[in-house]
């Protein structure tokens, strides 16, 4: 059975902003998520190597809807998802 977190959301006023983190660190903090962030830092070939978490959800879908509301995002899957992805 699959089940779905609690997406979370971006600060609201009042709220700190999130921490930047590098990606290994993103990757293994969320593993098996659906992860947004917000990239701080490219490596040459402008693939990410550090951001801020603005969203985790178990489910993309989920996830892209806590998304709307950014310009610029990433999406990442940390680990192997139990499915094949259609990209």
């Amino acid at each position: 059975m699959f089940s779905v977190s609690s997406t979370t959301l971006p600060p609201t006023e009042g709220q700190p902003e999130p921490e930047e983190l590098p990606l290994q660190v993103i990757i293994k903090d969320n593993a098996g998520k659906w992860v947004g962030i917000l990239v701080t830092a490219r490596d040459k070939n402008s693939q990410p190597t550090a951001g801020k978490v603005v969203a985790v959800n178990q489910d993309r879908y989920l996830l892209r809807q806590a998304l709307i509301r950014y310009k610029e995002v990433c999406i990442l899957f940390c680990g192997e998802p139990p499915y094949p992805l259609l990209l």
